[in-house]
């Protein structure tokens, strides 16, 4: 019966691609893959799936367990994913510190300043919002473990978790990072270290773009009864006056005027608003300015929401390095080529 239903591609409410139905091939059928296509297959497809795992999560929370899928239940509607530190997470962890230790001494032989900011989670910010029951020794582990090394870093947790016992909305309830609110935090709390002025939260006006945006966790909490929230822009006078680029192959492949795009807020995944999404190289410039200092941030996600504060200081140059590939676009040291102000360039790791 799953066969003659019409297929769904993918899953709004999970943000994710559903498996479809499956090509038979011998070589599929004997080494076994087949059976576990077809077995993914009846999982995506199965009728009023959507209502089963809704179904599945009360279960779960009615159990006590106070979780389903990973994802806690928190007061006020928060979801919190919970945070377990592994040995193999350990490993990760220690790989990437010791890779951001040696990007720092190559920054240093350049003279180029460097900045590592550690961003924290939803669950090291809202621990107000926490299950009472939530042990929270595993997630702090990877922050212990951190402390302990020699590397130096910016820790952000403090003035995001201050802000949120005053009961400001610093992260989404529903999704995995912070609100443009909580990003205004870190650019505030970066200020002595990266050298600037930070304006004054007054100077920005409030506009909200979005009002039924769901997050990653909600999509995986399967928690379905969550109330959707709202996404708010912070924005200031002329911001518009900034050029976005997203640069692919060396070229311009995408321009936005200003920081937001507002066509992705009719998409699955509206947090793509900010600086339209999590491209592998984008710069940011003011062409009224001159002689502007650059930034070199390399980033995930969190960064989008953070760059429409840092770019009243510099010109950004944004470089995701889960997908920068330096045998096709070469060392971020060249990257400089492509700036604004080569010799005025500075890092910040996030």
């Amino acid at each position: 019966s799953i066969c003659l239903l019409p297929q769904r591609e993918f899953s709004p409410e999970e943000n994710r691609a559903l498996t479809t139905a499956p090509t038979f091939s011998f070589d599929a059928l004997l080494d076994g893959s087949l059976t576990a296509d077809i077995a993914d297959f009846c999982a995506d497809q199965f009728p009023l799936r959507s209502l089963f795992i809704s179904a599945k999560a009360r279960i779960e929370l009615l159990l006590g367990k106070q979780e389903n899928n990973d994802v806690m239940l928190g007061s006020d509607g928060y979801l919190i994913a919970r945070q377990e530190y592994t040995e193999d997470q350990k490993q990760i962890l220690a790989q990437n510190i010791n890779a951001i230790a040696r990007f720092e001494q190559a920054m240093e032989q350049h003279d180029i300043p460097f900045t590592f900011a550690v961003v924290p989670r939803s669950v090291d910010v809202n621990t107000a919002k926490l299950p009472a029951t939530y042990d929270t020794t595993n997630s702090a582990a990877a922050w212990d473990w951190l402390n302990r090394t020699d590397a130096e870093f910016y820790d952000l947790t403090d003035p995001l978790q201050t802000a949120a016992s005053r009961g400001e909305a610093v992260w989404y309830k529903t999704d995995h990072h912070w609100t443009m609110l909580g990003a205004y935090y870190a650019y505030v709390a970066l200020a002595d270290v990266l050298g600037y002025e930070p304006f004054a939260l007054e100077d920005f006006s409030a506009e909200i773009v979005c009002d039924d945006f769901y997050g990653t966790t909600h999509g995986s909490s399967g928690m379905r009864w969550v109330k959707s929230e709202s996404i708010t822009l912070l924005r200031y006078q002329d911001d518009e006056k900034f050029i976005t680029e997203i640069i692919e192959g060396g070229k311009t492949a995408r321009t936005l005027t200003g920081f937001y795009d507002l066509d992705a807020l009719d998409t699955h995944d509206e947090y793509n608003v900010f600086l339209g999404g999590t491209n592998t190289l984008i710069r940011v410039t003011d062409p009224t300015r001159e002689n502007t200092p650059t930034l070199l941030l390399l980033k995930d996600s969190f960064s989008q929401s953070i760059a429409p504060f840092l770019a009243r200081h510099f010109d950004l140059l944004l470089v995701d390095p889960r997908t920068y590939d330096i045998r096709s676009s070469g060392s971020l040291l060249s990257l400089r080529s492509i700036t604004a102000l080569s010799e005025n360039l500075s890092v910040w790791y996030e």
